[in-house]
């Protein structure tokens, strides 16, 4: 029986050692399987990129990608993966947030504990890069160096007339500006962007000097012969302003007397720089100005040239619109047309001047059936003499100077003026006046217009032959109730005559009343004769600017 027992029991310790060698080879199967997975399991991750929208990182098992997403502001934009870098396919500006999404499908092993799926998802700002210094001050024949805040890889060079682009292989936070060896000074607007799939941003204005300048330089923007109204003026000196001013400031005064004063102020932006700020309207179209410096300086040119040495220098405003003269004009109904804006302009000073410069659209429409004389010399946008009259007759109702020659435009009060009848509704409370005179057929005959309509009809007298009364389209430029007119007659004596009623046109022609035995055939040396009962009622229905068509005889 112990035999037997014996035997039972050393088959029993065989046993346990079976189950225990068995049970180590399934754990250490076990934690070498763990491991496996472990070191398999698929990692994924989604972080911010300075070259790219987002860098993509897998590892582990193989995971599938199904999609990739971008978006800006909400709307999608089509992104591509290029070798875990997620790019645009089409360029994005600088400094926008952007949302890129990453869907990636797991493999099936895993995918019964993880989920069939991973979705990762980033969002950051596009890289930019800021000019640091608007000033630069090179060594003779270096070239000038632009700064940045950030590496970049395209940068833009926008010189006077022709634009320049820098593609680095590497990006850098330091350029050189293209061709500036070669130049003493000027400025430059330069536009950069960190990655080439990015839109170049709005341009830095870059000023450069060479620090062997004996005298002193300033370039100044914009065009100082072509200012809008509100033109920001930015002085940028080769020294230090405190150096070079001290403590006084440049002053802009209007050449011509009378004009409005520069109301704008200075300040100090850089150590380097003044900038003028005008108020709503300073520099009027045609206008002219002279700004003094404080101390010499010598104004660099677009180009890079040095211009002479000096404290003074000339400005003066852009050309006026001569469409929106016309527009404003119809407006206040100093013109027999009406003007219909496909927008509205506020009543007021800042878009006033908006519309001075960019005037809106819209129509011309005749205010009244006019005869072709009259409505043939009408040209919207285009200098005419209907447009000539309409200023004088403005300029003469407010007070100011007019002329009747070549300078009609360049009376500097006559935009703030035009613009303050504007805003005020200040519109011209006489009628539209209008003489038109017809040598043929005889009876030579005056018709007066006065809104589209003759309310007077005469007999008159035009010029005799030799001393015919000119033909064409003329503004009454002066006029006297009475006045001696002095000459030499056909037969060689002179005459020294009173005159009542007088409306000159051109030269020393005019309307006027003179006593004749009779009227309506050319008699007169020049001028265009009514009864003098007649003129007295012409004369105070017309007035400066006024228009007098006088119609040619007939072949």
């Amino acid at each position: 029986m112990a035999n037997a027992g014996h035997a039972r029991s050393k088959g029993s310790h065989r046993g346990r050692n079976a189950i225990a060698i068995g049970g180590g080879i399934v754990g250490g199967l076990l934690i070498a399987a763990g491991i496996v997975v472990a070191i398999n399991w698929p990692k994924a991750s989604l972080t911010s990129s300075y070259t790219s929208l987002g860098e993509l990182t897998t590892s582990g098992a193989h995971q599938r990608i199904v999609s990739v997403a971008g978006t800006i502001g909400g709307e999608p934009i089509h992104v591509e993966l290029e070798s875990g870098a997620i790019l645009p396919t089409k360029d994005i500006s600088t400094g926008v947030a952007t949302t890129v999404t990453v869907t990636l499908q797991r493999p099936s092993w895993i995918a019964w504990l993880a989920g069939k799926t991973q979705r990762l998802t980033l969002t950051s700002h596009t890289p930019r890069a800021r000019l640091l210094d608007p000033v630069a001050i090179a060594a003779s024949g270096q070239s000038v160096q632009s700064e940045f805040s950030n590496p970049v890889s395209v940068v833009a060079y926008s010189f006077h007339s022709s634009t320049k682009y820098v593609k680095l292989t590497k990006a850098d936070s330091r350029v050189a500006i293209p061709g500036s060896s070669r130049k003493a000074a000027g400025s430059v607007q330069v536009a950069a962007v960190p990655d080439p799939w990015e839109t170049l941003p709005a341009a830095s204005n870059m000023v450069f000097f060479r620090q062997s300048g004996s005298t002193p330089e300033a370039v100044i923007s914009p065009d100082l012969n072509n200012l809008s109204p509100e033109a920001t003026i930015t002085i940028t000196l080769s020294q230090p302003v405190s150096k070079l001013f001290g403590d006084k400031l440049p002053t802009i005064s209007p050449t011509i007397q009378g004009a409005d004063p520069v109301k704008g102020t200075w300040t100090q932006p850089t150590p380097y720089t003044l900038t003028f700020t005008p108020t709503t309207g300073d520099f009027w179209p045609s206008e002219t100005f002279t700004m003094t410096t404080p101390a010499a300086v010598a104004v660099v040119s677009p180009t890079g040239a040095l211009g002479p040495t000096g404290d003074t220098l000339s400005m003066s405003g852009a050309p006026m619109s001569m469409l929106r003269l016309q527009e404003v004009l119809a407006q206040l109904n100093y013109l027999p047309v009406s003007f219909t804006s496909s927008t509205t302009v506020a009543s007021t000073e800042a878009a006033q001047v908006a519309a001075l410069q960019s005037p809106p659209q819209g129509t011309f429409d005749w205010r009244w059936s006019m005869p072709s004389q009259l409505t043939s010399l009408w040209s919207p946008g285009n200098t005419n003499v209907i447009t000539k009259g309409a200023v004088m007759a403005f300029e003469d109702f407010n007070s100011l100077d007019y002329t009747n020659g070549s300078g009609w435009l360049n009376n500097p009060l006559l935009w703030p003026t035009l613009i303050k009848d504007v805003i005020s509704n200040n519109v011209d409370p006489h009628p539209y006046a209008w003489i038109q005179v017809q040598k043929a057929p005889l009876p030579e005959t005056l018709y007066l217009w006065e809104n589209g309509s003759v309310v007077l009809t005469s007999p008159t007298n035009t010029g005799i032959a030799g001393l015919n009364t000119t033909n064409g389209t003329f503004p009454i430029y002066l006029r006297f109730t009475e006045n001696y007119m002095s000459g030499t007659n056909p037969n060689g004596t002179h005459y020294h005559d009173l005159v009542h009623w007088i409306n000159y046109f051109l030269g020393s022609e005019a309307v006027h009343g003179f006593v004749r035995a009779q009227y309506g055939f050319p008699q007169s040396l020049g001028c265009v004769e009514l009864p003098v009962p007649t003129a007295a009622i012409v004369y105070p229905q017309v007035h400066i600017g006024t228009l007098v068509t006088v119609m040619p005889s007939s072949s």
